[in-house]
């Protein structure tokens, strides 16, 4: 089946429709952004509420609109259909006085939007009223489709065939958390966890190992304060240096966390202490690693 076909089953024109296939370039920002869409959906809305101008002249030209995300080998999810129900054309400035806009760009464009209007030269752009509709709305996070090649996000839906490859039962776009052995995350991935993925962390207490991508050296550390893991883990993401004096002359940005032993969540300091040296001397970080003591 294709989706032009569940559109008129719908009652809904393809000839009115433009597709939008939000498609990011790094594997940590695809994971970010169906993060987004199931923890943060106002985010979201205010992610794709505008366009460069390409993709805003199309949408403009269009009385509804299916916004899909892309994961990992082309595979689409259906995220909505909307009524375009109209825009307006704030500057650069006001976007990026915007809360929700602001927000958006420091976690997923890495630029304001007065920066994005020095390198295109045009100030500002359209922030469209997207209105979601009923309309397949049950099919949210469960509808999968195959994108067709090309480099336009924005494409006609009459013009664009997109086999559906699955409809799931569970609604949700982020994949569950992972056994904890599996918990390998990096940087990128640490500062936008789904909830859950960062409830896990918060609740567990043990030993862990940071790996720094750059030269493969090591650190082993323990975390049994507020929010266990997580909080140690982002404490030391939380600036471009790492906390400790060791990781102290490293950039962050290379970082990779994995879980070494898990402990009860009650479990005494003293005692994750105690399994974070055994682990030290297990893995000599102390002669050939970042742990000096």
């Amino acid at each position: 089946m294709e989706f032009k076909a569940l559109l008129t089953m719908s009652g809904l024109d393809p000839r009115d429709v433009a597709v939008m296939f939000h498609t990011p370039v790094q594997a940590y920002e695809k994971d970010a952004l169906m993060a987004l869409v199931d923890d943060y959906p106002d985010l979201f809305e205010a992610y794709q509420d505008n366009h460069p101008s390409g993709p805003e002249a199309t949408l403009k030209r269009r009385k509804l609109a299916a916004s899909f995300v892309v994961g990992t080998n082309s595979e689409a999810y259906f995220v909505g259909m909307y009524r375009i129900a109209g825009w307006r054309d704030p500057t650069a400035t006001e976007l990026d006085a915007d809360p929700r806009h602001r927000a958006v760009n420091e976690r997923y464009r890495g630029r304001s939007f007065s920066q994005l209007a020095a390198e295109s030269g045009r100030d500002g752009r359209a922030v469209f009223d997207l209105v979601p509709l009923p309309e397949l709305s049950d099919l949210k996070g469960r509808l999968i489709v195959q994108r067709t090649a090309g480099r336009a996000y924005m494409r006609l839906a009459e013009n664009t065939d997109l086999k559906v490859l699955e409809i799931k039962r569970d609604p949700r776009f982020s994949p569950p958390p992972p056994d904890w052995r599996d918990f390998v995350v990096s940087t990128e991935d640490l500062r936008v966890l789904p909830r859950d993925h960062a409830a896990r962390l918060a609740g567990w207490r043990g030993v862990y190992l940071i790996t720094d991508e750059k030269d493969g050296a090591r650190y082993v550390g323990s975390a049994f304060g507020a929010e266990n893991l997580l909080g140690r883990w982002r404490a030391h993401v939380a600036n471009e240096k790492g906390v400790t004096v060791e990781l102290g002359q490293r950039d962050t940005s290379s970082f990779r966390f994995s879980i070494l032993q898990l402990l009860l969540h009650d479990a005494d300091p003293g005692d994750v202490q105690a399994h974070e040296a055994n682990w030290k001397l297990r893995l000599h970080t102390r002669s050939w690693g970042l742990n000096k003591n």
